[in-house]
């Protein structure tokens, strides 16, 4: 699914055990999880799919080897269910071990937009892109629908990665799993709330901690038994600065979903839209 790669933007908060001072708190909840969720799938869909694994694979090869990383491991699981061709993932793996170079033939840059629509709701759109202009054209247009325009707000945001990982017992709670994460060295530790159903229910739990620590806290959490479901990393709005959506305002944000979905060079996007379920 786009979301994760593509999906930061659905990240519900649940029965938190914070052990840390910081002021990020994960945004998003029922209504948004559900406007995402009922985007059609579709073969620009699948592209993009394919297009983020493969760079999240080979940043995890970047920063921990092709040997001994869970977090690859975890990463090239995905990318089978989502039915990621194999050259797709090895050729990725071989960019991060530097066996092969990038594609001068179609040079991309990485891009992040930051748009602020009515009653202080903040996206952060990040695109891949051979064509600035096209694609600046392209995701205004889509922001338009709900009236938001290009302004400052990353400062509302942080960067945080994220692991999904399973409990090693059904009765296992977040005070249990709380004095492992605080060992590994992770931020924060919670039950992870899985709105667009990705995982049919199952309980889960997820890690908070800083992005440059992504693969180390994933060895470590295989190291300690547990067994990981994804992980990422994602912009997450402080707790002060997530918003409320307004009832009268959903049918322009899907609308505006829908046209951001449809922009091939767009891979990701995230809003401070707050839980309110």
């Amino acid at each position: 699914m786009i979301g994760r790669i593509l999906r930061g933007t659905t990240i519900g908060r649940q029965n938190v055990s914070r052990f840390h001072t910081s002021s990020f708190a994960l945004a998003g909840h029922s209504k948004w999880a559900n406007i995402r969720h009922d985007k059609a799938k579709n073969d620009a869909k699948k592209s993009k799919e394919a297009y983020a694994m493969a760079k999240s694979i080979e940043a995890s090869v970047r920063s921990g080897g092709a040997q001994g990383n869970a977090q690859l491991l975890t990463l090239m699981d995905k990318a089978k269910k989502l039915n990621v061709s194999r050259k797709i993932v090895d050729n990725a793996i071989k960019r991060g071990t530097g066996e092969v170079s990038g594609d001068s033939s179609s040079p991309s840059e990485e891009v992040t937009y930051e748009f602020m629509g009515p009653k202080g709701i903040a996206f952060i759109i990040e695109a891949s892109t051979d064509n600035k202009n096209r694609t600046i054209g392209l995701v205004k247009n889509a922001m338009s629908q709900f009236r938001a325009s290009l302004s400052p707000c990353l400062f509302m945001f942080g960067r945080k990665g994220e692991i999904i990982f399973e409990p090693k017992t059904p009765e296992e709670t977040v005070d249990d799993v709380l004095e492992v994460a605080i060992d590994i060295g992770a931020e924060d530790v919670e039950e992870y709330k899985d709105h667009e159903e990705e995982y049919n229910g199952e309980k889960l739990f997820r890690i908070i901690t800083d992005p440059s620590e992504v693969t180390q806290i994933s060895n470590k959490l295989s190291e300690h038994g547990y067994k990981l479901k994804d992980s990422t990393i994602s912009y997450i709005a402080e707790i002060d600065n997530q918003v409320l959506i307004e009832e009268d305002s959903i049918p322009n944000l899907q609308k505006t979903i829908l046209k951001l979905d449809d922009v091939p060079e767009v891979t990701n996007y995230y809003t401070n839209i707050k839980e309110d379920d």
